[in-house]
């Protein structure tokens, strides 16, 4: 029987593929390759493999490296980079197809399921008999086998079959003595040529080892295993850098990226070619052979969506946004896939995948913008809080210095008309701009004080303005008792020694109550209600939890280490003041949000806690900032429970006396209806009587102007 026969009887005995007696490229891809029944060249024994069914695969029509691909949990998006309009979600595939390769999504799991020297010793075989790299499918197909229980030894003989099949393309042949196969070997996996080539002594002793029936794949394995002993040789370091080289190769175009090219001569010429590409201690000459740009992405690791962070054109900041939300939102599951629109940016992409049916608090905004407000309190305004009742706007606060206090408008005026038109009804986009600038900007107000029908006409610039988180700390006297009160409007980070003062004087002055007014904090960092409390309810809540945050079930290690304890001491490591009060009062409002709600959630099972106003906002969740592009995405990641295990209070907390915002009066003025609510609270032990503490009735709630500041109603996690 001719050479032909016998290696043609070897396959069909081993693999049942009949060899049919045509051109060479066409032998080559009769019996190897891809899982398809497609002939494709791939210097392997792997036999033909039954494509994936139309079902599993998902087609795209440009190159690959017209693609970004990013793995998430149990999916990948794919972006394209040309077109600049589409991202694709793929779910429940096993292959992608693009126009000159395939990507193989299984190989990566099946790695992760074996062995360093498992798989190094499948492509260590692919090295020594071809010269090549591994395709995605074809390396598949044997680290299968290698698991199923298929040795090394096996895989190597059956690799020597298909080297000596295609001797044209590998030079071994059947004929070749034991020292000619040593010979290959050491060009082809040790790169040792020439004036490198070894000596005959060295051959003789290789070829030794195989005349006493040590098998090829077990000598290959043992030469390779010796060479990598040779890094601190001077002379013969660059063998191990080498074999390194294109295990590196190997392992980034067919595991990483899990790649098979679809045309049978680039299976052939570009695998070989990525392989002869490396050079000792390099590469990158490997690398930029390969048919991919996201080159540093991983299909073997971990989900990770920061493959595509920094990539700033829209195509890719959407599947950056859409990889984001399936890795950290806590309802990812409920995810409505939306199809990409060209006319959709960034944020408003991110805003269209929310489940809005339970998450009215997710958010975007520029990240400029976020990080001056909540480092330093800064952003461009007048000064002052609005609130619109019926027909009138009316200004809630006004920041102390500022253009609104250094005009004379306080609590309680209205704010009639803007450059000349009615502010009636709900402020036009024009109105809306001037009342709320983003710069620098002059404009007209007419005003009329609380208590007033006269109107006046001012002039104010806004400016670059630091919010003062703490509006208002004094000590207040009623019937021999003191009473701390303190506005406590925002968990920014200059809000730490503002507290720390203010809970300091109120501990020398020795108050005997507390009344803490948040009812127009939206929230903030998580970290200043956890002082704040811890200051107030002193050694009642030391050692204990103040919030365990519980995050989506990708996420166990993040749940099992996000129990925050009442703190002992600041940011800076000094130790906080303690008031050491048995109750609390809290004035509320349906802006009271977030961290706030946290410092009442988070001290009600060490102390009595007593809410006067209104329902708070009902946000027992909360965020990490996460930037991207510029813009700062703020997803909800988590909620939060109590020392008991209590949070779930999403219709808010509801107050033990309903006392409605009384803009008649200044803010800290005993007779503001809040705050005389307390005061009387506090001395009867129940709420006053609604004739004698209620205003009028307000107009009825209708349209108003949209939250100019929205990012202020969160509870963030530093």
């Amino acid at each position: 029987m001719n050479l032909f026969r016998t290696i043609e009887a070897q396959f069909v005995k081993t693999y049942g593929c009949q060899v049919v007696a045509i051109g060479a490229l066409a032998l080559l891809s009769a019996c190897g390759g891809q899982r398809t029944a497609e002939p494709n060249a791939a210097f392997s024994s792997m036999p033909p493999q039954a494509a994936p069914l139309e079902s599993e695969t998902q087609s795209f029509s440009g190159n690959r490296a017209n693609y970004i691909i990013s793995k998430l949990s149990g999916a990948y998006v794919v972006t394209d980079l040309v077109s600049n309009d589409h991202v694709a979600v793929v779910k429940n595939k096993k292959q992608l197809r693009f126009a000159d390769v395939t990507v193989n999504l299984e190989i990566g799991d099946l790695v992760n399921q074996i062995s360093f020297e498992q798989w190094r010793s499948i492509v260590d075989l692919y090295i020594a008999f071809f010269n090549r790299v591994p395709d995605a499918d074809g390396l598949q197909y044997w680290l299968t086998k290698l698991k199923s229980g298929m040795s090394v030894e096996q895989i190597a003989n059956s690799f020597y079959s298909s080297a000596i099949y295609f001797s044209a393309q590998t030079g071994y042949t059947a004929e070749m003595s034991n020292q000619d196969f040593v010979r290959i070997i050491y060009k082809n996996v040790l790169g040792r040529t020439g004036d490198l080539a070894p000596p005959d002594a060295d051959v003789n002793y290789w070829a030794g080892e195989l005349a006493r029936g040590v098998s090829k794949g077990s000598m290959i394995q043992s030469m390779l295993n010796s060479a990598r002993t040779f890094y601190a040789d001077p002379t013969w370091k660059f063998v191990p850098q080498l074999l390194d080289g294109k295990l590196q190769a190997a392992q980034y175009f067919a595991i990483n990226h899990g790649l098979t090219y679809v045309r049978s001569e680039d299976s052939i010429l570009k695998t070989v070619a990525i392989a002869a590409a490396v050079l000792p201690g390099s590469i990158t000459n490997a690398l930029s052979l390969m048919p991919v740009k996201d080159i540093t992405s991983n299909l073997a690791s971990p989900p990770n969506v920061e493959n595509l962070a920094g990539v700033c054109v829209p195509t890719a900041e959407k599947s950056w946004a859409r990889g984001h939300l399936d890795e950290v939102y806590l309802w990812y599951k409920e995810i409505v896939e939306v199809p990409i629109n060209a006319q959709l940016s960034p944020a408003e992409y991110f805003d269209s995948l929310l489940v809005r049916s339970k998450d009215k608090f997710s958010f975007t905004s520029p990240q400029a913008t976020i990080d001056d407000y909540f480092q330093s309190g800064t952003s461009y305004s007048y000064g002052y809080s609005l609130q619109r009742q019926g027909t009138r706007l009316r200004v809630l606060f006004v920041e102390p210095g500022s253009p609104a206090d250094r005009a004379g408008i306080k609590r309680g005026t209205t704010i009639a008309a803007v450059d000349n038109t009615s502010l009636a009804q709900p402020a036009n986009e024009v109105q809306y701009a001037a009342l709320y600038p983003s710069k620098v900007e002059t404009h007209s107000f007419t005003i009329v004080e609380a208590g007033s029908s006269v109107s006046r006409t001012i002039s104010m610039q806004s400016a670059s303005l630091a919010k003062a988180p703490v509006l208002e700390s004094k000590v207040l006297t009623d019937n021999g008792k003191k009473i701390g009160y303190l506005v406590f409007n925002d968990h920014i980070r200059t809000a730490e020694q503002a507290l720390i003062n203010s809970i300091t004087s109120f501990r020398e002055a020795g108050i005997d109550e507390l009344v803490l007014d948040v009812r127009y904090n939206g929230g903030g960092y998580l970290y200043i209600a956890d002082e704040l409390a811890a200051m107030i309810g002193g050694s009642r809540t030391a050692g204990n939890i103040f919030e365990t945050l519980i995050y989506n079930d990708k996420r166990p290690e993040m749940s099992a280490g996000a129990t925050s304890w009442f703190y002992a001491y600041d940011t800076k490591n000094r130790p906080l003041p303690w008031l050491n009060l048995s109750r609390v009062f809290v004035l509320t409002s349906s802006r009271t949000c977030s961290a706030s709600e946290s410092i009442i959630n988070g001290l009600s099972p060490f102390m009595d806690v007593i809410l006067i106003g209104e329902n708070t906002c009902g946000k027992p969740y909360g965020f990490r900032q996460t930037n991207n592009c510029g813009l700062a995405y703020f997803a909800i990641e988590f909620s939060g429970v109590n020392a008991v295990g209590k949070g779930d209070y999403v219709n808010g907390f509801a107050p033990k006396c309903q006392v409605p915002d009384d803009l008649e009066h200044l803010l800290g003025d005993m007779n503001e209806k809040r705050l005389a609510a307390a005061i009387s609270y506090a001395k009867t032990g129940q709420c006053p009587a609604a004739t004698s503490i209620y205003s009028p009735a307000l107009p009825p709630v209708g349209p108003s102007e949209r939250d100019p500041y929205p990012w202020r109603s969160i509870r963030l996690v530093q």
